[in-house]
């Protein structure tokens, strides 16, 4: 008996997974990036009563501002390399190029609202100081339907394009 994982041929959704994943995570720290500091600083008006609580404080605006971004890129890094893993080890055959193209156009479909809704909010009054803070995070969502697009490519090239048997195993 054959197990599940050698049945699969192919799981280009991956790249849909990564688009929403970090489109997610980034929005949520949009907000986290404005809430944060806006606690902290209330907070130390209200009982900021000694240095010990203010650099607590400080230190929970200082991770909004400069540490969850750092992790936002991690999270990217880290499903871009698991997509490209996953290209890699998937047996395919060259006759599913056509199917994976009009995924990467879906995908990329999926990535242009994702984007807009994104400058949007960064755009924002209230939150374009936060966004300020996060200028990696910023400019990737910004450019998210190219990104989306290169990524995808490579997917592909990476699937179908492997030493040996040359993506090319339709058993």
């Amino acid at each position: 008996m054959k197990h599940l994982l050698t049945e699969k041929k192919g799981d280009f959704t991956g790249l849909i997974f990564l688009i929403v994943s970090i489109s997610v995570f980034a929005i949520f720290l949009l907000i986290v990036g404005y809430i944060a500091p806006q606690i902290s600083d209330k907070l130390v008006e209200q009982i900021g009563i000694s240095d010990e609580i203010n650099n607590s404080l400080g230190q929970t605006k200082a991770i909004a501002e400069n540490t969850l971004p750092t992790v936002w890129l991690i999270m990217f890094g880290g499903l871009m390399l698991g997509l490209f893993a996953t290209s890699y080890f998937i047996d395919t055959h060259p006759i599913f190029v056509p199917i994976f193209g009009f995924l990467l156009v879906v995908a990329i479909m999926i990535s242009v609202p994702i984007s807009n809704a994104y400058e949007e909010l960064q755009e924002n009054a209230i939150l374009s100081g936060a966004a300020a803070n996060q200028g990696v995070i910023v400019f990737i969502m910004t450019y998210l339907p190219f990104i989306t697009l290169i990524i995808g490519l490579l997917s592909l090239v990476i699937t179908f394009a492997k030493p040996g048997l040359g993506g090319s195993s339709l058993a």
